[in-house]
């Protein structure tokens, strides 16, 4: 059984002019230029711009709707933010017996939609979406921007360790 199959969304909700709803696969292409987006606001410019868009496309293919969710908050009928959420099968532990994590990657907001709450939206629905799923640990990356929105939520630094290239 995929894991999309193990984890069904919910259904979306709309307020008016903004609609919360779960990413489609014709999402994909918002959802690639979302994460390009994100990735040039957060990292140096990266040397290849086509091979990084070439890379995610791929990802993104391959992982929706295996191990990997989004949801999109549309304006006016249009994608102005969208998170992700990746499942982690990690081995069962004294504080999680089921072992399933969950990271949250992608959140980003339309730079012309940001401060109307699209990204606290989103970001409720996928930690709801992993409680329901029984996740204990449900962990991202900060950029600078969005540390408070998640320290707000209740998200707090741990004693993980990274070891990354120089």
């Amino acid at each position: 059984m995929s894991m999309a199959h193990h984890f069904r969304m919910t259904a979306p909700r709309d307020s008016g002019r903004v609609s919360i709803r779960p990413a489609e696969r014709a999402d994909l292409p918002a959802i690639l230029e979302f994460r390009l987006a994100m990735l040039e606001a957060v990292f140096p410019a990266p040397a290849d711009l086509d091979a990084l868009r070439r890379d995610n496309a791929a990802w993104l293919e391959e992982h929706f709707e295996r191990d990997f969710l989004a949801w999109m908050a549309d304006l006016d009928g249009r994608p102005a933010a969208s998170a992700g959420l990746l499942w982690f099968p990690h081995p069962p532990g004294p504080t999680n017996s089921k072992g399933l994590e969950a990271y949250i990657l992608n959140v980003f907001t339309r730079p012309d939609a940001r401060r109307m709450g699209l990204a606290r939206a989103l970001m409720e629905r996928l930690v709801e979406e992993a409680r329901r799923a029984g996740v204990r640990r449900i962990w991202l990356r900060a950029s600078d921007e969005g540390r408070h929105l998640y320290e707000d939520m209740g998200f707090r630094p741990s004693n993980y360790l990274q070891l990354t290239p120089d």
